[in-house]
């Protein structure tokens, strides 16, 4: 079956061009991105990004600024910092006690916790010396570092959202690298990101100023195109997709018979707590949902094995467990997949996935493993649309039972021609990240 959608070939042309030849023994680049805290699909992306520029040059100088600088140092070999000194809820990361102003304020607050009125002022007058502390300590050591630098870039996922962490997270954390980098001199560009949402004027400010000052912008859908356009942007936005497709799988293994091995990727969409937007009686919903499907496969004589893409789901896996009758146990096992190389490993056991999270979709068509997408946003349904297998996607929000059955059946008639399809997808998918690549080098400013 042939791929429904064309793949768009970045434009090379970069307000910034490199210097012809001249040289730098060692470059110094750096990544952006919000996150690092395990999400395979972050870390999907930033492998792939550190292996494009190891791959063109070895000696280069590798810098991560993410939310959890201390774990992404450890997973890719890398010299690491926060993004931001601002953390904001559902957009954090683990930081020390702080300089004595910090720890001063984060005493009275902590003493005048329960007085009405002057416990609510004193714990705003904490958060507000914590991060304007925070923030002057980071955007020093970013200004530093820039002194220093050649490339700075923002690559990959979804990175032009204000969902996680409002208009002081993300959108602002990128305003503030663009600005610092324009007045550094040092070219500042986007590969291949999404758009997730801006709901404020705020937000939608700081995103069209980084936008605007980058020196490069390619988009990984035609949605995150559309939706960023409205910003303002009046600068082109070539379409390439999602870095993540740059991961190379190897081809599955020879399935079992009978039954089928089936993988199930619960996650803690509206749970409480754990997502920006909550829902206690539909998170329940889906979790009943996922455990409905794992019995239904079982009963069917299918080998049920759970698994997910970001810690956090582990929540949502041992809620759907907790559902399971002990015949229906008997038929199903939990991975343990903690690596995008681990994941693509246990996918080419599968016969069939069946995910929600955008990357646990998406490196399942890496692996060429037919998928059925419980999409809870765009992002996942454009994916299995620019993949061609459209049929294959339900709507998580009002999916039942027996509708997600039915596209199961559908496919388990299909997974062969559905795998070549996969298959041929990634690779025009792989060929179009590789051709972004040659931007790179038109970005550089030698100093």
């Amino acid at each position: 079956m042939a791929v429904t959608s064309p793949i768009a070939r970045p434009e090379l042309e970069p307000r910034y061009a490199s210097r012809a030849g001249m040289s730098k023994p060692a470059l110094r680049i750096g990544v952006l991105y919000p996150s690092g805290a395990g999400n395979l699909g972050d870390e999907a992306i930033l492998q792939a990004t550190f292996e494009a520029l190891r791959a063109r040059w070895p000696d280069a100088v590798l810098q991560a600024f993410t939310l959890h600088p201390e774990k992404t140092a450890a997973n890719h070999g890398v010299q690491a910092e926060a993004l931001t000194g601002i953390n904001r809820g559902l957009f954090c990361a683990p930081r020390p006690d702080g300089p004595l102003p910090v720890r001063a304020a984060s005493a009275v607050a902590r003493r005048t916790r329960g007085i009405p009125f002057v416990g609510r002022a004193a714990g705003w007058a904490s958060g507000l010396t914590s991060a304007t502390v925070f923030e002057a300590i980071s955007l020093r050591r970013a200004w530093q570092w820039l002194q220093t630098a050649d490339l700075l870039l923002a690559a990959g996922g979804g990175q032009l959202d204000a969902v996680w962490g409002g208009a002081w997270g993300q959108p602002y954390a990128l305003a503030r690298w663009a600005w610092l980098a324009k007045r550094a001199h040092v070219p500042f560009a986007f590969l291949s990101v999404g758009y997730g949402g801006a709901p404020t004027r705020l937000s939608r400010r700081f995103l069209r100023y980084a936008v605007s000052h980058a020196a490069y912008c390619s988009v990984r859908d035609s949605g995150s195109r559309a939706l960023a356009l409205k910003l303002g942007v009046s600068a082109d936005l070539p379409v390439v997709p999602d870095l993540a497709f740059a991961l190379r799988s190897e081809l599955p293994l020879r399935p079992r018979r009978p039954g089928y091995d089936v993988g199930i990727s619960p996650m803690v969409y509206m749970r409480p707590g754990s997502w920006p937007h909550e829902n206690e009686v539909d998170y329940q919903r889906y979790v009943t949902l996922w455990a409905d499907l794992a019995a239904d496969r079982v009963a069917r004589g299918d080998r049920v094995h759970l698994f997910v893409t970001d810690p956090a789901d582990m929540d949502a896996v041992h809620e759907v467990w907790a559902r399971l009758d002990e015949s229906t146990r008997a038929g199903c096992s939990v991975a343990q997949v903690t690596t995008p190389d681990t994941l693509l490993e246990f996918f080419r056991r599968l016969d069939i996935v069946i995910s929600s999270r955008l990357h646990g979709v998406l490196l399942a068509i890496v692996a060429a493993r037919p998928v059925v997408a419980l999409s809870h946003e765009r992002k996942v349904r454009t994916v299995m649309n620019d993949a061609g297998v459209t049929s294959f996607c339900a709507d998580l929000t009002t999916a039942t039972v027996g509708q997600v059955t039915e596209r199961l059946d559908d496919l388990v008639t299909q997974l062969d021609p559905c795998a070549r399809r996969l298959r041929e997808y990634g690779t025009k998918a792989r060929a179009a990240v590789r051709q972004q690549e040659q931007v790179l080098p038109q970005l550089l400013r030698h100093r």
